[in-house]
């Protein structure tokens, strides 16, 4: 898990603000070289301030400056050699587009595999089957996920509801309860329209569980629980892309093991189900 924080840093880069994102690079370009920086060194090296690299370091690392140079200083001995950024050249021919871009999903699934602990997945799991309605939320492009995760849930029996538009989002989410469970898909953890609906389920005590790319940003902060999916890194162009796939992964992963979870004689809502799409030859 010592891994976590290099990829945490440069998964979340275009979620940064322009300050935070010099910090980052800089840690990420040498980070051998980074840990030997004195305050007032990396102070010139980023072109930030001084006190805003004691803010960074209390933000991402939990402490000041010798925290954060620890927590890189612990990561660096297993980081893996990381691909240089790299985008779609114009003489790439079609075939070679798709071995980065498959190279690039591969790593990205690496690296949420590794941002995500088995207890959080687990936990997860059990408040979607605990739960009396499951409600998920996203849009744009996060409404693809959501809407996926949506159909695998019903699938499954399992009471669950999907909404997008943004206005109906805040009006549901004003009228859950505690026994209700909200699933927030964000990409960048920073869709206002999404936050505010969180907001109105957790002061009616509604559990939250956000699935975004970006462990620091508010719709995490806001939430019980954060599931990461994560970008390659490799690519800043594909990045949307490549979280969108590591966001299918976790949701099919859960529905996996929550199918696992489901007892053929204690709870007759996935076989129901099941039958009632057999009846109607759904293969989709």
């Amino acid at each position: 898990m010592k891994k976590t924080f290099l990829r945490e840093l440069r998964s979340g880069l275009g979620y940064m603000s322009a300050v935070e994102k010099r910090i980052s690079e800089v840690i990420l370009s040498d980070s051998k070289s980074f840990i030997t920086y004195s305050l007032s060194e990396l102070s010139e090296k980023a072109g930030v301030s001084q006190g805003s690299i004691i803010n960074f370091a209390n933000k991402f690392a939990g402490g000041g400056f010798p925290s954060l140079k620890m927590k890189v200083a612990a990561a660096i001995s297993e980081v893996e050699d990381e691909k240089p950024f790299s985008n779609v050249s114009g003489s790439d021919t079609a075939a070679d587009i798709f071995n980065k871009t498959a190279d690039n999903i591969c790593d990205a699934l690496k690296n949420t595999a590794v941002m995500n602990d088995a207890d959080t997945l687990g936990e997860v799991c059990e408040m979607i089957l605990s739960a009396k309605k499951v409600e998920i939320y996203g849009v744009f492009r996060s409404a693809v996920v959501a809407t996926d995760f949506y159909y695998q849930l019903l699938q499954l029996g399992i009471p669950a509801s999907f909404v997008s538009d943004v206005l109906t989002c805040a009006v549901s989410a004003s009228m859950l309860d505690r026994d209700s469970l909200v699933i927030a898909v964000s990409s960048s953890g920073q869709t206002q329209d999404v936050i505010d609906a969180v907001k109105l389920a957790k002061a009616n005590g509604v559990p939250v569980v956000a699935l975004t790319s970006y462990r620091s940003s508010p719709l995490a902060q806001l939430s019980d629980k954060v599931l990461v999916a994560s970008p390659s890194g490799n690519s800043l162009s594909t990045s949307a892309t490549e979280v969108r796939i590591s966001q299918l992964a976790l949701t099919d992963t859960i529905c996996s093991y929550l199918i696992s979870k489901i007892d053929a004689d204690g709870n007759k809502s996935y076989y129901r189900m099941h039958e009632i799409l057999k009846m109607h030859n759904v293969r989709d």
